[in-house]
């Protein structure tokens, strides 16, 4: 692969390498150099296999019908009838298309003003605009002035281009047109009529003519002195040759291209093959080419890494997966920006939130701090989903628990307000209404309906415990029963969403085209996420010298499991169990 990297290089830097563009240093003499550069830097350029700007077929073509052009357009400028002034007509001409619309417009208003009877002015002050000019500060080229006609109609229909009523903001262009085109209109010449103002437009209508027809291509810039002596030149018809000597090398250039594709597929087709037909390498040794590196995070590694673009719309289908997913932004100290999304896929979602922070290993080996940003939700072991039910009732209990403490704090902070307000209000010697609690009085229905529901809920505790006690060596088994039937629907639906974990959605969302399932099963899963443990050597230290002290459980579980036996025998869920002259009812009968 280096030989043949280092032929293709060393190829790309000969003057003829085969890519049909030849660069000034191709020149066989520093005349033609200089024109191909001159042609190049005009905007002709084509770059070559070694990055050099250069000149190929189609681009030489079109320089030289854009050239050849570019004399024939600078030829019929140079005739008198379009160049009316000479070496002048260029400025003339734009001091002509500056005041051409103002007089224009003058003209057509002193005819409108002689077609009113006769109206000798219509004055600059009878237009509205220049009523509303003096309500500011005026400017010369203010565009409010520029606005307004060039001046006052006339019915003489005649310009008088050094009168005081002149528009103040057009006497130097008209100065300045005047000065240019004295050779047509006279050099003292201050007053312009209709019929002077059409012959002098007709005068220039050739030159403007020859300005629609400019060639649009670029070989102008050169000039009309070095395009010619460029397009003049005998060598330039040379250039055809070299291109073609040039393209000759072509066919060597695809035959070393062949090998070096040889070399690529001999080096890396297996290795295509192992990650785009078959991800051998991601289920043998977890070394997929998509996968990014390693997160740590949460006391856990996860192998199964891929880096996203938009992590919002990738979201969207690889929730298809059925596996946990945790999106996180990663950073480093010099700015360096990625996102990724990792699979966990053994332990727990316990302490996985948005915002987590944790480290990213590239499969450069550059170190990333990653933190949390979107998380897709799925089960990740059935261990999980068997305590699930169980976290979630601790759950409510403690969120209702903290509800009404916080309801039963405001209720005692209101009381103690009050309290302060009375103690307050006393001390300063007013006096507060305070009305009088009517104690009421004990209803009896409300007594006996709570007796009845106390002796419910005794019964329905008696009979729990008495159909366990009544299971005798059975008991185990019962308890299993019963958190089977807590926890058996959510470890159910885990199940089922763990043998339809897919890794196909998730590479789908990036761009890839997976044409068939990747399964990613219980302990293959298991295996691409590693749980924290202790290194070689060493232990866990299980004496904490700032734990809590301890208290004597054991005493308090005998206690109640008298208490418990005592009640069961009270009750008489003892009596199937227990001798007759142990039997609490015997004895009360006695």
């Amino acid at each position: 692969m280096s030989d043949s990297t280092s032929a293709l290089e060393k190829f790309a830097e000969e003057k003829f390498n085969g890519d049909g563009i030849i660069a000034p240093d191709a020149a066989e003499s520093e005349a033609l150099a200089a024109a191909i550069k001159d042609i190049v830097d005009a905007g002709y350029a084509k770059t070559d296999l070694n990055g050099q700007p250069g000149l190929d077929k189609e681009s030489y073509e079109a320089f030289l019908a854009d050239g050849t052009a570019w004399l024939a357009w600078n030829a019929r400028g140079a005739d008198p009838a379009v160049k009316i002034f000479g070496d002048s007509t260029e400025a003339a001409w734009r001091a002509f298309q500056s005041v051409r619309e103002k007089i224009d417009d003058w003209f057509l208003r002193s005819r409108l003003a002689l077609l009113l009877a006769g109206s000798k002015s219509e004055t600059l002050g009878q237009d509205d605009r220049f009523t509303a000019l003096f309500a500011g500060k005026i400017e010369l080229d203010s565009p409010e002035l520029l606005a307004l006609p060039i001046a006052p109609p006339q019915t003489t229909l005649v310009l008088d281009m050094a009168s005081d009523m002149l528009n103040p903001g057009w006497t130097c262009a008209l100065d300045e047109f005047r000065t240019l085109v004295s050779s047509l209109l006279g050099a003292d010449k201050t007053k312009l009529s209709l019929a002077e103002w059409e012959n002098f437009k007709a005068a220039f209508g050739p030159y403007g003519a020859w300005l629609a027809e400019k060639p649009a291509g670029n070989a102008g810039s050169l000039g009309n002195d070095r395009l010619a002596a460029i397009l003049g030149m005998q060598e330039l018809r040379t250039i055809p040759a070299i291109i073609e000597e040039d393209t000759a090398k072509a066919a060597l250039r695809d035959r070393m291209l062949d090998l070096h594709k040889l070399i690529l597929l001999r080096r890396d087709l297996m290795r295509i093959l192992r990650n785009f037909v078959n991800f051998s390498d991601f289920y043998t040794n977890h070394n997929g080419i998509f996968q990014a590196g390693h997160l740590y995070l949460d006391a856990r590694e996860c192998e199964l890494c891929i880096e996203v673009e938009n992590p919002s719309a990738h979201a969207m289908l690889a929730s298809m997966s059925n596996v946990f997913l945790a999106y996180c932004d990663c950073t480093r100290k010099d700015g360096s920006k990625k996102s990724i999304v990792a699979g966990f896929t053994a332990g727990d979602a316990d302490n996985l939130f948005v915002g987590r922070n944790g480290v990213f290993y590239d499969r450069d080996g550059l170190d990333w701090d990653a933190r949390i940003t979107k998380i897709v939700a799925q089960p990740i072991s059935i261990r999980e989903a068997f305590f699930s039910p169980y976290k979630w009732l601790a759950k409510t209990i403690e969120n209702i628990t903290q509800k009404r403490a916080a309801t039963a704090e405001s209720g005692v902070h209101g009381k103690l307000a009050g309290q302060a307000e009375t103690a307050v209000a006393a001390a300063a010697g007013e006096k507060k209404q305070e009305q009088v609690a009517i104690p009421k009085k004990i209803d009896v229905g409300t007594v006996a309906a709570i007796g009845v529901a106390l002796g419910s809920v005794g019964t329905m505790i008696t009979n729990i415990i008495g159909g366990f006690v009544g299971m005798g060596a059975w008991l185990p088994v019962g308890i299993l029963v019963v958190m089977l039937l807590i926890s058996g629907p959510s470890m159910i639906l885990a199940y089922l969403k763990l043998r339809k974990r897919n890794l196909g959605p998730i590479l789908d969302a990036e761009g890839w085209a997976v044409n068939g399932r990747l399964r990613i099963n219980v302990p293959f899963g298991g295996t691409l996420t590693h749980l924290a443990a202790l290194p070689p050597g060493g232990e866990w230290k299980l004496q904490d010298p700032f734990g809590d002290k301890k208290r004597p459980w054991w005493l308090y579980i005998t206690i109640a499991v008298v208490i418990l036996l005592a009640l069961l025998w009270v009750f008489g869920a003892m009596d199937p169990v227990l001798p007759s002259g142990l039997q609490f009812g015997t004895i009360i009968g006695r």
